[in-house]
């Protein structure tokens, strides 16, 4: 899967919720109102990633999880981690 451009991920990031380009990664910080919530999104997270084989890197705080997504092994954002910013936007619904 090829990497994409800045302008293709610029356009992209019109489709996506609170989604940023930041140092070659998409990037999004999911707030909910406390720690179980974060961790009930967690759970949701995994299952997901492991269907498309593509797993995110993640930080947790108290009511606050922070995504990053890049492909690695094509050194930047491709189309599966605009596909999985968009599960993780439906994802987030389904919380609040």
């Amino acid at each position: 899967m090829p990497r994409l451009s800045v302008q293709e991920i610029d356009q992209a990031l019109k489709g996506l919720r609170s989604w940023r380009f930041e140092n070659g990664e998409l990037v999004k910080e999911f707030k909910f109102a406390d720690f179980d919530s974060s961790i009930r999104f967690l759970n949701m997270v995994q299952p997901v990633a492991d269907s498309l084989d593509h797993h995110p890197d993640l930080c947790v705080y108290y009511n606050r999880v922070i995504v990053h997504l890049t492909t690695h092994d094509e050194g930047g954002v491709t189309d599966l981690d605009l596909k999985l910013a968009q599960k993780l936007d439906e994802l987030e619904k389904m919380i609040h």
